[in-house]
């Protein structure tokens, strides 16, 4: 079977940046540099990239860094006190800090700087998307689920013509690759994931009509995480806007 090529326009991928930034936002311009209440950690650009504190430990892998190399590595200029690498820790220690400093001129440099360049944001998206199959197949331990993970990607990207539904759930929940961000069974105590492996695993479709695979990925994805929720029931504050956001990936941006 001829594997479909993961490549999108670029007036495609401004598109899924769009609705990524919706998706985190709501649209709010400011919220380009968010705190959520009840986290440890900022969230920043179009897809709330976490950067962490000096000395924060948590389970989740933080994404900012990792994002503003890119952005240097492609000539964007951060503030001069953000423009080296590696990056620095967040200079906001908490979210009572980060809201003290929300007016800030520091703040509104991150911000200015972060609206300048959400065209490379957007590719940075979309690159981390077309790398993350490798790693994903590298992680799991038997041909047996690396031959399924790898039909079922490639179903999804057959059947999307934006890509929107891969790029939003790897910068959404990950790829699922790191051990840490698992949570054991309530009641086998097998450690469980949410990243996009763990949707893909859950998928065992064969059609390849277009709202047949789209509407799988979206049930397999509200699947992962309410079964997530389960695991750990404080998430449940987050139910509603992550099944709404899973929703979305049943059309088309197109």
């Amino acid at each position: 079977m001829m594997k479909p090529a993961i490549e999108i326009a670029p007036e495609v991928a401004t598109l899924v940046g769009r609705q990524v930034f919706l998706n985190e936002t709501g649209g709010d311009r400011d919220m380009i540099t968010a705190w959520n209440a009840a986290e440890d950690f900022m969230s920043l650009g179009i897809g709330h990239f976490i950067w962490f504190p000096a000395g924060l430990k948590v389970r989740f892998k933080e994404s900012f860094p990792a994002m503003l190399a890119y952005l240097r590595s492609h000539g964007a200029k951060p503030p001069s006190w953000l423009d080296r690498g590696p990056a620095p820790p967040c200079p906001w220690a908490n979210r009572t800090e980060f809201g003290r400093a929300f007016r800030s001129r520091q703040m509104s440099e991150l911000r200015e700087f972060l609206h300048g360049t959400v065209g490379l944001q957007v590719s940075y998206l979309v690159e981390r998307m077309k790398a993350a199959l490798p790693k994903i197949l590298k992680s799991l331990e038997t041909d047996a689920e690396r031959n399924h993970v790898k039909r079922q990607f490639y179903r999804v990207v057959g059947a999307s013509p934006d890509l929107y539904p891969l790029i939003d759930y790897i910068n959404f929940k990950g790829e699922g690759i790191v051990a840490s961000e698992s949570y054991p069974n309530i009641e086998t105590g097998v450690r469980e994931g949410w990243g996009l492996k763990h949707v893909l695993l859950e998928m065992t479709g064969q059609s390849t009509s277009r709202d047949d695979v789209l509407g799988e990925f979206s049930d397999a994805a509200g699947y992962v995480l309410k079964r997530r929720i389960r695991n750990n029931p404080p998430n449940r504050r987050w139910q509603a806007g992550r099944l709404k956001r899973t929703e979305t990936y049943r059309r088309p941006l197109l």
